[in-house]
Parts: C-alpha cells; structure tokens; sequence
C-alpha cells in the first residue's frame, strides 16, 4: 500500500511584515479528512493562528518531526532543508540568479526535489499560481501613495496626499474606502495645472499589470492609446478632473534598431536587434508602472542614459515616480538600483548626479521597488493562493511522491515545473547548470 508523504506548512521567514500562509486552516482540514496529515511550523507572524490550525487537525511544531512535503512561499533558509524531500516554493532560482545560486546548489547536495510554483503554467504557458494580482493592486495603492508624498514634499496639492501605503490598510476594502475619497477630491477640485494631463504608464499584461489596472480603474481612469498622448498633452484644461491610463503593446515599448517593423517572433529570436521605444512616450507620463517580464537576453525598455537624456533635454518632462512592480535590479528599469520596503517605500533618483537619495523631497525621480508586495494583503492573497495550489499538495502527498517527475500519474502541470531531483537538475532545467556551483 502506498505511503501518503506528510505535508509541512513552512514558518515564513524572508521578512518581518511576511504573514501570508501557503495553505489556510480550511484546507488543513480538507487534506486531513482525506487521510493526510499535516504538520505546521508554529508562527507568531503568520496571518492565521497556530490555534486556529490545530483546530483543524494539524501538528503544531516548533520542529518538523515527519514531515517530507514542505509547502512554503518564499525561499526557506539554507540551514532549515531537510533532505531527500520535496519543497513547494517561489525559488526564484531559475533565472540562474546570483543571489539564489548557493540555495540551488543546496537543493541539488541535499536530494531535495524542487517543485517551483513559477513554472506551474498551463498550455499557452500561463502562471496557474501567482499572487500577481495582489502585488499589481498593492504596488499601484504603494505607487500612488508615493506620488502624493513627493509632490506634498515640493509644495504641489494632489489628491494623493493622504492616502497611505497598502499595509496600512491590510486588505482592499480598506483601500478602496481611501481610494474613494481621492476620487471625492479629484471631482470637488481636480488636479493642479502642473499635474495635467495625468499618465499612468503600465508595462506588461500578466496578473500583476492587471491588478494594477484594477486599482486605476477603481478611481476611474479613461483607456488612452499612444498615438494620441501628444495631441492630449497640448490642450489640458479639459482633463484636470481625468486620469489616463496607457498599457504599453509589444510594438509600442520596443523598435527595430535598423528602422524595419516590428514582429514579435523575430523579437523572440534576436532580441539583441531591438531597442525600446519609450523615449516617445516618457515625457508625457507622471507615473510609470513597471509590471512587465524580464530577463539578461532583452533590452531594457528604460535604461539609464535614456532618462538622464531626456530628464535634462525636455523642460516639461512629467515623470516623477517609476513603480518597479517586478523589483528586478537593474532590469527593464536600469535605474532600480535596489529594493524598499514599506517603511521607506521608495528612493529617489538623480539624472544629472546619477546618485540616489531616501528623501523624497530632493530633484528627480522617485522609485517604488517594493519586495514581497502581496504581503500587504496578506489574507486574502493567501486566500486566493492557497485555491490555486492545494490540489497539487494534495495529489504529491496522496501519491507519495517524492520522485514527481517518475509519477506520471501526477499532472504534467506539476512534473514540468520540478527543477531538481534525485541531486540532478531535472531536463527542463538543464541550462542552470553553469550556475549550480
């Protein structure tokens, strides 16, 4: 008879304001009435109680004791790995990064089988576990919360002054009340003459961007093409009580160096070809947010010199806070020199001393590359996040399956997204390699 492996709740640890939970206390019960039992690492921050877990069939530990499928978020310290077992996780380990090269290399010493939620993605290779949505809505409320404090700073009313950062609300219905009332005073004053027409600029269609867009169209923002930004920009007295939302297409962020249209496929296949083509939209955004895929092999869609050269050539440059949705350091944005936090949420970046300051109120632009944003609303993305992941804790579990990629049995979704196993790099992920050691 086949032996169930024993499922542990991972305590988690990259931060102190990370509450979210991998499972809920419901799906505990859920798994224990099908005869698996469950293990939860006793947490003081976690947004569901220890007691409240216990209450539905689980093992409170402050050491896992049998646990062999530990379901987490975040990366668990190297120390904590248990070998011979499998490990449910966001590994951020395979885009070879530096910073998680040693964590891989213990994955591959310990015989652990690796199954990353980021690569559990459906036929046309869309994420079928994310919290995306949740870090589009909490980046967008961050974002404009810094926009409000930097132009309060410089002596400019907005309607985006007293609205707070989204951990201080705790879960969007809170949020939408503030949102409301900045809705409440765009209509009773509108937006000061400097400030119009107001742009947001979103990078990027997946679940982050649409999380984004649903905070902008929460307080009413009006879809805007690019071909008419320019034309909008010269006669704005109509649109001090508007807020523009433009999402970015592939042939709009990005050109041919040689001057020839653009074609997706062949951007896929010579990526070195292209260069962004942001520079005809920057001046005219207030805000841009950045919610878009990147990686080493693409051009930047902002880098450096383009803004220095911009910010110093046109006089009435807009832009004055970058949301860095996806925190990838010096990625699409060069100049997310690193991440924030929600107590200093952003830094601000100088284009003419290239140096960059915590104090919202010097020259230049403002930064918001907020790790880990889905914290902010720690129970209901945890709530959305556990749905989309406990049936497959549940089919490894039930099958016993600590060789996943053996079991075809399992749903090739969850095969295909194991990294490693058996001390191996599994197939797929051969290519990490040259960065396991």
């Amino acid at each position: 008879m086949r032996k169930s492996l024993v499922v542990g709740i991972l305590p988690e640890s990259k931060n102190t304001w990370e509450r979210r939970a991998p499972l809920r206390p419901g799906d505990v019960a859920w798994l224990v009435k099908k005869k698996i039992p469950v293990e939860v690492a006793s947490s003081s921050l976690r947004i569901y109680k220890d007691s409240q877990y216990l209450r539905s069939g689980a093992k409170i530990v402050s050491k896992f004791q049998k646990a062999n499928l530990f379901v987490g978020i975040k990366e668990p310290p190297i120390d904590t790995l248990m070998p011979n077992s499998v490990y449910m996780i966001f590994s951020h380990t395979t885009k070879g990064q530096k910073y998680n090269r040693k964590l891989l290399a213990a994955f591959l010493k310990k015989k652990i089988t690796l199954t990353d939620y980021e690569h559990i993605t459906g036929s046309l290779g869309e994420r079928l576990v994310y919290f995306g949505r949740y870090a589009g809505m909490c980046g967008m409320i961050d974002t404009l919360h810094v926009f409000g404090r930097k132009l309060k700073l410089q002596g400019i009313p907005n309607p985006f002054s007293d609205l707070k950062n989204a951990v201080y609300y705790g879960n969007y219905g809170s949020a939408k009340t503030a949102l409301d009332r900045v809705v409440e005073k765009i209509q009773k004053k509108g937006l000061d003459k400097k400030l119009v027409p107001f742009v947001v600029g979103i990078l990027g269609h997946g679940n982050v961007s649409r999380g984004a867009q649903e905070v902008l169209e929460h307080i009413g923002a009006v879809d805007i093409h690019p071909k008419d930004i320019a034309l909008l920009a010269r006669n704005c007295t109509p649109h001090k009580k508007t807020i523009y939302k433009l999402v970015f297409q592939r042939e709009e962020k990005l050109r041919s160096k040689k001057g020839k249209n653009f074609y997706f496929e062949e951007y896929l296949n010579y990526p070195e070809l292209f260069e962004s083509n942001l520079d005809k939209f920057l001046p005219f955004l207030n805000v841009l947010i950045n919610a878009s895929y990147w990686d080493k092999r693409y051009p930047r869609l902002l880098p450096e010199a383009m803004l220095r050269k911009l910010y110093g050539a046109k006089p009435d440059f807009h832009l004055s806070v970058i949301g860095d949705l996806t925190c990838d350091i010096k990625g699409t944005i060069e100049i997310t020199r690193r991440v924030t936090t929600p107590s200093e949420p952003a830094f601000v970046y100088d284009p003419v001393s290239r140096k960059i300051s915590s104090d919202l109120s010097h020259s230049g632009i403002a930064v918001m590359a907020i790790d880990n944003l889905p914290c902010e609303f720690p129970k209901e993305s945890s709530m959305e996040f556990a749905e989309q992941i406990r049936d497959y804790v549940y089919q490894i579990a039930a099958h016993g399956a600590i060789n996943v990629t053996n079991h075809n049995a399992l749903p090739s979704v969850i095969r295909n997204a194991t990294v490693t196993q058996n001390g191996r790099l599994t197939r797929r992920f051969k290519y990490l390699k040259q960065t396991d050691s």
